[in-house]
C-alpha cells in the first residue's frame, strides 16, 4: 500500500507540483480511502521525505559508483562531489520548500550530523582529504574538522536562499567550490 500510495504521488507532484497536490487528490487517484492515507502518511510532507529518501538513496549510489571509478586528482573529485549534491538538491526545490516547513524538519535539524546521507558525505570529503594531505597537495588543515564544515555547508535551505537570490545551481556550485574547496589546495592546476 506505501509504495502505491508513494508511485501515485510522484506522478501528481511530477505532473501538478507539490503545492497544486492535496493529500485528498492523493487518496482518490491511489484509489484509497483518506483515513488509510492518513495512517501512513499523515502530511504531505510526510510522503515527500520518503519520496526523497529512496532519491537520495540512489544519489549516494551513483556517488559510490564515480568515486569508485575516479583516477581524477582529489580536487577534482571533491568538485565533482559538492557539485553533484548542490544539483541534485536543486532537481527537488519545490519539494524542498514543502519539507523544509514541516514539523519533521524541526525534528532532523537537530541530529543532521547523524544522518546516513551526511555521515556518508562527510566519510568521502574526508577520506579524500586525507589522501590529498598524503600525496602533499594539501594545504594545512585538519581534514576530519574540514570534512565536517564542507559537508555541513551544502544545505538545501541555503541552496533555496541562494536561488531566491538570483543564482543558477550551476553557479552556486562553482561559487561554493571557489570558496570551500579549491583553496585548500596546494596545486590548483588541477583543479
Amino acid at each position: 500500500m506505501s509504495q502505491k500510495i508513494l508511485d501515485t504521488a510522484q506522478a501528481l507532484f511530477n505532473k501538478y507540483g507539490v503545492e497544486d497536490v492535496s493529500m485528498h487528490q492523493v487518496a482518490k487517484t491511489a484509489g484509497i480511502g483518506q483515513g488509510t492515507l492518513y495512517r501512513r502518511y499523515p502530511s504531505k510532507s510526510k510522503i515527500c521525505f520518503s519520496l526523497m529518501e529512496a532519491k537520495i538513496d540512489r544519489f549516494l549510489q551513483e556517488l559510490d559508483e564515480y568515486l569508485r571509478n575516479s583516477d581524477e586528482p582529489v580536487a577534482v573529485r571533491i568538485r565533482t562531489i559538492i557539485t553533484r549534491v548542490i544539483l541534485h538538491f536543486n532537481e527537488d526545490l519545490e519539494w524542498l520548500r514543502v519539507m523544509l516547513t514541516s514539523d519533521r524538519l524541526e525534528e532532523t535539524k537537530n541530529h543532521l550530523c547523524e544522518n546516513p546521507p551526511f555521515t556518508y558525505l562527510r566519510l568521502q570529503i574526508k577520506t579524500l582529504l586525507e589522501d590529498a594531505a598524503e600525496q602533499g597537495v594539501l594545504m594545512p588543515v585538519d581534514p576530519q574538522f574540514t570534512s565536517v564544515m564542507m559537508a555541513s555547508l551544502p544545505r538545501a535551505d541555503i541552496i533555496l536562499f541562494l536561488r531566491d537570490m538570483g543564482y543558477s545551481a550551476e553557479q552556486i556550485a562553482e561559487q561554493y567550490c571557489r570558496s570551500f574547496v579549491d583553496p585548500l589546495f596546494v596545486d590548483r592546476s588541477t583543479i
